[in-house]
């Protein structure tokens, strides 16, 4: 196989990449918003056991709160890796077709399908994350109202 020929398959093998670094920085960002609850349920648990009856089944039910945010985050992060797994493998069917021409075609609009499924999968644990978050704030500002 000449240069020439080699070029235009490696451009297509590898065209899926920009995707690939498109969700490495959703999940950049997904893994700086799992250090915020999971160094806040730290905090809480230090508090909690110097807390009075009262304060105790607040932090209780923040941690808990916290804790939920912390599993959506995880099933995001986790979609999303499975994600860049899927769009690999596309990459590597796709340069395996074109060098050896294998009938791949229908394995790789598969998984590419799998993979965009699992990324918008991933957003919606993210935006789960997001509506825990506000609605946390949401009881947390009424519960300062009230004092």
């Amino acid at each position: 196989m000449d240069i020439t020929t080699l070029i235009p398959i490696l451009q297509g093998s590898i065209a899926p990449f920009v995707l690939i670094s498109g969700i490495g920085l959703l999940v950049l960002s997904m893994t700086n918003r799992i250090a915020r609850p999971t160094d806040l349920i730290r905090k809480l648990l230090v508090e909690l056991d110097e807390a009075d009856e009262k304060d105790r089944d607040f932090i209780i039910s923040q941690i808990a709160v916290l804790r939920r945010r912390c599993k959506n985050l995880r099933r995001a992060i986790g979609l999303s890796l499975l994600a860049i797994a899927l769009i690999g493998a596309v990459t590597l069917l796709l340069f395996a077709e074109q060098i050896f021409g294998f009938g791949l075609s229908y394995v790789v609009a598969l998984l590419f399908t799998m993979s965009l499924i699992s990324l918008i999968l991933s957003l919606f644990w993210l935006l789960e994350d997001i509506r825990i978050t506000l609605r946390s704030l949401d009881i947390e500002i009424a519960r300062h109202e009230t004092r």
